[in-house]
């Protein structure tokens, strides 16, 4: 006797299996399924971690109550080893009572040798003989056998003015 099946259901043949291991290897396989029959669609989402820490930033920034200054057309900021870090253009945040600055930008890192560079530094102030790597600061500490003596003793003090 021959066995038939019911109707709508398939035998599957060893070629089908064959036929459907080489549509996985030429397609890929993926953990999550992102399309088909009767499955939600899931896109992939892609984010980077710039993108997150960045707003991350935005956010403390906004809490602290810090505003943009505008028309700062260049920062430079001088760095201990003697090399300047110069941001051109930069956006600039300030929160004058949570004592914080913010220069976002793209850092330029240059030499002190170029002439407009010492002459805006020598404008400002700054000195550029004594710095660089081989300045070393010393910081003179008061010896501690100099501190003042005491004079009269607190439970004494408190005796005479009872009496």
């Amino acid at each position: 006797m021959e066995t038939v099946n019911p109707v709508g259901v398939d035998t599957v043949t060893p070629e089908m299996l064959a036929a459907r291991e080489k549509l996985r290897s030429r397609m890929g396989v993926s953990g999550t399924q992102t399309g088909g029959k009767g499955t939600a669609r899931r896109k992939l989402k892609k984010t980077t971690k710039i993108v997150g820490d960045d707003k991350r930033l935005q956010f403390a920034l906004r809490s602290i109550g810090a505003a943009n200054i505008p028309g700062i057309e260049e920062v430079q900021m001088l760095k201990e080893d003697g090399s300047l870090l110069t941001f051109s253009n930069p956006k600039i945040q300030t929160s004058p009572n949570a004592n914080t600055y913010v220069v976002t930008g793209v850092p330029e890192e240059k030499e002190i040798s170029f002439p407009d560079i010492l002459q805006q530094l020598s404008a400002a102030g700054f000195d550029l003989s004594k710095t660089g790597p081989e300045q070393k600061v010393v910081e003179e500490v008061e010896d501690p056998q100099t501190a003042p003596k005491l004079v009269t003793h607190y439970h004494e003090k408190i005796e005479e003015e009872t009496t």
